[in-house]
């Protein structure tokens, strides 16, 4: 199978894999919220958050792994490879380690001394502070052989323990509604235990099937430890911004509003996660083939994927955000019941963000291939972190809760702005190509798709059903809105051609 090909194949698998836990995962977050209430999910959210700001070079590993193994594959030395992966694998083991001492240090002293809480939730708070620090670590230990799996594009197996692990989630999130006793620390029991059965499958599959790479041999090379901590160093200061950005939000709206309004950010938050794995369909099948190509020498395919990543993962995008965007309260009552206060505002300004980022969905990859990664870091550091001092000043003069998420859609797209300017210093990035092929299509299709929708909705009246069947109907504007205006002509008369070819079958 060639490469193109394998992207193609690949990205049919992810995508049937995205129907079925989109539609497990926003039943189960339905019944979480109902069986734990706003106040319950909202403090399991911050919790979390403590949890992810603790793991920050856990978070920045997971980059880093990829990219090693990745260029690793490319460059086709196998003997290299698993030494790599056992340097990866000792470090790991060692973050994990360092994880749960930390953060039983610094993260409880922050939940006994600034946790905005009730009094009566406190052990609460603690317990699930000590069960989300051990499913992290569990984490951190895993992403070696995930990291593997993905980079040797075994995207079918990711699919099936994806899937397997969204049913189990389901099944004890529907007993947790039955369950008598304390149903936020039986949550937190649930999530440890989702991640231990993923330490379980991803492992043993690899052992299986790449016994040669796993094989844990201790790595005396110095220089591969150097040069792993020189990436991760610099990738540091990216994953703080990113945590800067969510979990450090989450933890300021909650000094300021208390665990309610982490409810409708936390809610916004799992929007936003699932309009993402939709569009990673697209970005995950071809990212291992940009971080191949450059490894092998071929920077020039590797740009060209980088192209049409961003824009046909743009334009993907629309079928959720075009309707998401126009009856955003509709769908989150039909999901939610009774969605948390400013939930909706927190969703329509994280979805703009995404938007933003998903123009861009190439550019990280393409940049962590050269290796030269230390601008984009610092530069990414400084537009995201400057935001934090930003809200809180602007909470204590009254902004409203969202403001965060407009802060966070500003600084996407500057960075976005500062990456294309790098990758034409590091790269043979064109500007105007990617305006061109990208940007441009792109930007029309989405005026085009939701213009007529939002004039619809403000010169009619709608009930919750009727909104819902004018999502279904308008949906095929925007599929032939894509067709004409957002894809080349050589990519119509291939889709044309394959519909013949289908037909003429039957």
């Amino acid at each position: 199978m060639n490469d193109n090909k394998r992207i193609v194949v690949n990205t049919g698998i992810l995508y049937g894999k995205l129907v079925i836990t989109t539609i497990i995962g926003l039943l189960a977050s339905r019944y979480i919220l109902l069986s734990l209430g706003s106040s319950d999910f909202g403090l399991y959210s911050v919790v979390g958050g403590v949890v992810t700001f603790l793991n920050v070079i856990g978070v920045t590993m997971v980059s880093t792994s990829y990219r090693f193994l990745a260029v690793g594959l490319g460059t086709g030395d196998l003997k290299r490879l698993g030494q790599t992966y056992s340097c990866l694998s000792l470090i790991h083991w060692l973050l994990a380690l360092f994880l749960l001492v930390i953060g039983e240090i610094v993260g409880l002293y922050y939940i006994n001394n600034y946790l905005v809480v009730a009094p009566d939730k406190l052990a609460d708070a603690r317990f699930v502070f000590h069960i989300s620090l051990l499913t992290a670590a569990v984490t951190v230990i895993n992403v070696p052989a995930s990291g593997l799996t993905i980079a040797k594009e075994k995207f079918l197996f990711t699919s099936i323990v994806e899937v397997i692990i969204a049913v189990a989630r389901l099944i004890f999130v529907l007993f947790m509604m039955t369950y008598g006793g304390n149903r936020l620390r039986f949550f937190a029991f649930i999530m440890l235990g989702m991640q231990f059965l993923n330490l379980i499958l991803y492992q043993s599959y690899c052992f299986i099937h790449d016994r040669g790479i796993v094989k844990f041999k201790y790595n005396k090379r110095k220089e591969d430890y150097k040069e792993i901590a020189s990436f991760t160093g610099w990738s540091i200061l990216g994953a703080s911004a990113y945590i800067g950005n969510t979990q450090g939000a989450a933890i300021i709206i909650n000094r300021f509003f208390g665990t309610v309004l982490n409810a409708a950010y936390g809610i916004a938050s799992q929007v936003n996660s699932y309009a993402n794995t939709f569009i990673k369909g697209i970005t995950q099948a071809a990212v291992p083939q940009i971080m191949k190509s450059y490894g092998a020498g071929n920077q020039e395919r590797s740009l060209r994927l980088v192209y049409i990543i961003c824009r046909i993962s743009s334009l993907a995008l629309l079928l959720l955000l075009v309707p998401m965007l126009s009856f955003t309260k509709e769908i989150l009552i039909i999901w939610l019941k009774e969605p948390p206060e400013y939930a909706v505002e927190f969703v329509v300004f994280l979805l703009i963000t995404l938007f933003v980022s998903v123009l861009g969905s190439g550019f990280d990859s393409c940049i962590q291939s050269t290796g030269k990664i230390r601008n984009n870091e610092v530069v990414y550091a400084l537009i995201s972190l400057i935001q934090l001092p930003i809200m809180y000043v602007a909470y204590i003069l009254g902004a409203p809760p969202f403001f965060n998420a407009i802060l966070l859609c500003l600084s996407t797209l500057l960075q976005k702005l500062y990456q294309i300017y790098l990758l034409g210093r590091l790269t043979s990035f064109n500007y105007i190509d990617y305006i061109k092929d990208t940007l441009s299509p792109v930007l029309v299709t989405f005026v085009i798709s939701l213009g007529p929708l939002l004039l619809i909705k403000h010169v009619f009246s709608f009930t919750i059903v009727g909104s819902l069947i004018l999502v279904i109907i308008y949906e095929i504007w925007i599929v032939f809105s894509i067709y004409l205006f957002g894809l080349k002509r050589t990519e119509r008369e291939q889709i044309i051609g394959f519909l013949n070819t289908r037909i003429k079958k039957q």
